[in-house]
Order: structure tokens, then sequence, then C-alpha cells
């Protein structure tokens, strides 16, 4: 069973997560009704809103903002309503307006309603709108954004560490398309296999698509097969999905996680997952406005400092002493003794 190795501070991608989201056959056909959790219906409490464009139960992004609203409500005094866009995007702006004359802060996940979310939200300046996991370029919104290349640097430290546990000298990265944000993931995760051994390849294609998990699972298994990869972490959405579905099929590799713990996917094979940490995002969000401190047109940074990424690794997969070494060199990372270049 994954042990979760995380920080006191964080509790508990990018498109390609997103777009994961709307592959996986969510139920349901329109925006729902709210669903609110709070205490009570006082006129002071805090009332926050999360917005999704898809719907919630991908078991990956989405999912991970839901993981905010118990200390929301414990720790803030909040009431929580949560809005599924089911990818009707005649239904975002009615629905992000219902947001806004509903709660204090909404927070939007999906890149597709940031159009809607930007003109809701230049409309209503008395409802803070915050997007989580990108800029929203408006001066009417706060952005979060999470730094890739850094979480990524420990899932390739992750790698290489696991390589050597099994006498491998080939780590893979699955990407999916050659987008910006893929390429520094990629660039983070070399980084982060030769901090750990110099010696090791880095072996990396690219699947050309995010909703493609038939292609994914092929690279990996060819990446074991023809180049020798043993440890493979994929950033591409739904298409990595099939790096683990090639690990139950029989390939001999190693898959990484990312966004959320993802052992269940390959049971007994995931030496650990680079999660990342939208609900301390939210929360973190949720307080600095309660505090008066959230400004509209900020824009924010998360890395393993502030609770934007965290790693948990399989005790089974990866001995303590290597575990130990990876919180170590995390550390660094925290205290900036170590540098992920951009």
């Amino acid at each position: 069973m994954a042990q979760n190795h995380r920080r006191s501070a964080y509790r508990a991608l990018a498109p390609f997560a997103l777009i994961s989201a709307a592959a996986l056959g969510l139920v349901g056909c329109g925006g729902q009704a709210p669903d609110s959790a709070g205490a009570g219906s006082a006129k002071d409490s805090l009332k926050v809103g999360i917005f999704v464009d898809n719907a919630f139960g991908d078991g990956d992004f989405f999912d991970q903002s839901l993981l905010a609203k118990e200390s929301l409500v414990s720790e803030l005094d909040a009431q929580v309503k949560t809005y599924e866009g089911q990818l009707q995007a005649q239904n975002f702006g009615p629905m992000l307006q219902d947001a806004a004359d509903a709660n204090d802060i909404v927070f939007v996940l999906g890149f597709e309603a940031i159009d809607a979310m930007n003109e809701t939200a230049k409309s209503n300046p008395n409802t803070r709108f915050v997007f989580i996991d990108g800029d929203a370029g408006s001066k009417d919104v706060t952005s979060a954004v999470f730094h890739t290349q850094e979480g990524c640097y420990m899932a390739g430290a992750l790698a290489a560490t696991v390589n050597q546990q099994n006498s491998a000298k080939t780590a893979g990265f699955v990407g999916g398309v050659n987008a910006p944000v893929v390429k520094n993931c990629e660039s983070g995760f070399t980084q982060g296999v030769a901090k750990i051994d110099p010696a090791q390849n880095v072996s990396s294609q690219y699947v050309g698509s995010f909703v493609d998990p038939a292609k994914g699972s092929e690279i990996a298994s060819s990446l074991a097969s023809t180049r020798g990869a043993y440890s493979v972490f994929a950033y591409a959405g739904l298409s990595g999905s099939g790096v683990f579905d090639a690990a139950k099929s029989g390939a001999k590799i190693a898959p990484i996680g990312v966004v959320a713990d993802k052992s269940s996917l390959a049971p007994g094979k995931v030496p650990g997952s680079l999660v990342m940490g939208v609900d301390h995002v939210i929360e973190d969000m949720a307080k600095s406005y309660k505090d008066g401190k959230l400004k509209a047109g900020e824009l924010k940074q998360y890395g393993f400092a502030d609770g934007g990424w965290a790693m948990v690794y399989d005790k089974d997969l990866v001995d303590e002493a290597n575990i130990a070494k990876l919180e170590a060199l995390q550390k660094q990372i925290v205290d900036g003794s170590v540098k992920v270049n951009d």
C-alpha cells in the first residue's frame, strides 16, 4: 500500500488533466444543481464555490479539489457549493453567474470555461474568481499556477532511484502532445534523473494526444522492450493511463503516477506518485481571501514549498533508505539549495 510522505503543511495538471476528465465518459448531460456542505446558513459564513468545466468523479484533477471541502468547513467555517459544467459551454455563463450570486469566492477548474469565467468575473466584482492551474490573463481573476518543472524533477529522481534498485539504466517519459507545459515537465524529469544518476538515460516519446490510452500503453511497452526503460513517467492525461495498463498486462515497467496517487491503477507495481496539491491551493487561497489578502488579477505560484506538490511512495517498492534520500532532496528544493531550471 502506498505510504503518504507529505509535509504537514500539505494535508491531503495542467490541461491534460482536464482533457482526461472529459474522456472518462462521466455520467450526466446537463449542469447539475449545486451541492452544498457547510456549517449552517449564518450570513457571516464564508461562501465558497468550486466549479469544474466537466464533472467530478475523474479520480484525478477535479476530484483533488473536492479534498478541500472538509477543511474549508472545519477550519474556515465555510459553506461549500459545487458546480459541474458537463462540458456544455452554453451553460457555463449562467452557472458561473449562479455561483457568483451565491458565493464570496469561486474556484474554477477547466480551461474550457476560461472565457465564460473572465466575463462573469468582470460583471461581478464583489465575488472573487480564482482560476486553478493556469494564468487566466484577466485583471478580474486571481490565478494559481503550479511549478511543473519542480514537481516533475522529483518524479525523475524517483524514476532514477527505482532504476538503481532494479539495475536499470533508462527512465521512460511519455508525453501527451508537444506543448510547453509537457516539455517543461520533461525538462524537470530529465534533470531529476540526472541528479540521482548522471549515467542513466531518459528515453522520451509523445503520444500526440491526451486521450489515447491504447497508444500510451503501446509506447510504454515499446520503451521497455526496445529501449530498456524500467521506470516510466507519463505526463499525458488519459493517454497516461495506458502506462498503468501496460504494467498490469505484464510489461516490465514501474509506472509513476501524477496528479493523484495512482497506485490503484496497477497494484503492486507503482513505486510512487507526484500528487498535485489542488486541495491545498484552494484552502490557502480561501484563507487569504477571508483574511483580506487575495487580490484580483494576482498570480500565485505553488511548488513543494507552498503545498503545490507532494510525493507519495510505496515502501514495498522503494526502500526506506532511498525514500529518506528522496525526501532530503525535496527539502533541498524547498530551501533553495537545489535549483530546477526552467
